[in-house]
């Protein structure tokens, strides 16, 4: 009986648990490169408006969100339904070809002033971001290129707004000047329109095109770049730009605003003038044939 009872007894005993590094833990295997050059250029330019992403299916993509294609040389450009293009490891030709390509589906002006550019310089054991006109990354795989695209295409959308509405403040401007000056000014309501309408464009191209302030959709499976992409963000103070192009734009609307209601109420008090000049025209008329007659 003790014998067949020990037979029948399992006997465990505890293996010691498994070892990790925290290197071990932490680390991310890096994606194929989608550029084999150790050092290149980006660049990023305002080129239109608008650009439906859509039609550019006939394009040699290589990723998506934001859609990146294959240069004809070893390059590769990422392109933004804003009207941003950015262009990594570019060689002449490269530009003009896609220009080409991205031309029918591209709508409004762009403004080539509103131009971002950095040397990216590859190096696995560097640490990662911006450093004084260089940006250092572990690897040109897409996730980092795109992430680079990114941010490097908001801070291009911002320089593009802000000529922009630095445009329309020096419109604008004087006018006000001359209304504080001596309470009249002389403007066509139509400019006034215009200029309210400019404001409330620029504000959709940054809240809904550009999501200039919104964290980018890549990082969301992407968490081992949040660190990278605080630093590029801060360095191209993104935020910060965009806060404040958000309370100039609020502050030209409502000044534009403010004179268009003076130019209505001007003209509807002259539109009410010209009434009573019809009124009492008709009654002079009225009591001059009733004595004459």
């Amino acid at each position: 009986m003790t014998d067949l009872t020990s037979r029948n007894t399992i006997h465990w005993t505890p293996s010691s648990p498994r070892r990790h590094s925290r290197r071990q833990r932490i680390v991310h295997r890096e994606g194929k490169p989608l550029v084999q050059a150790t050092r290149f250029t980006a660049t990023v330019l305002i080129v239109a408006e608008r650009i439906d992403i859509k039609a550019l299916v006939h394009l040699p993509m290589v990723a998506q969100s934001p859609l990146m294609v294959r240069l004809p040389s070893a390059g590769v450009a990422a392109i933004f339904r804003y009207g941003a293009v950015a262009f990594f490891a570019e060689e002449t030709g490269d530009r003009e070809w896609l220009m080409a390509s991205i031309g029918p589906a591209s709508h409004g002006g762009g403004d080539p002033l509103a131009e971002e550019k950095a040397a990216v310089i590859v190096d696995p054991d560097a640490h990662e971001g911006p450093v004084g006109n260089e940006i250092h990354i572990h690897a040109a795989d897409r996730d980092r290129l795109q992430l680079l695209a990114e941010v490097m295409s908001k801070a291009a959308m911002l320089s593009f707004q802000e000529r922009r509405s630095a445009g329309e403040f020096d419109r604008i401007e004087p006018l006000a000047q001359d209304l504080a000056d001596d309470g009249r000014f002389s403007v066509r309501s139509q400019d006034l329109m215009r200029a309210v309408g400019n404001m409330l464009l620029s504000e959709h191209r940054l809240t809904n095109r550009a999501e200039v302030m919104d964290k980018p959709e890549l990082l969301w499976s992407n968490s081992h770049l949040e660190a990278l992409h605080a630093r590029l963000e801060g360095d191209y103070e993104i935020i910060d730009r965009a806060k404040a192009l958000e309370r100039k734009l609020a502050t030209l609307g409502r000044t534009a605003e403010t004179l268009l209601e003076t130019v209505r109420y001007k003209s509807s008090h002259r539109v009410e003038w010209y009434i009573v000049g019809l009124i009492v025209s008709e009654l002079v008329l009225s009591l001059y044939g009733h004595f004459v007659g």
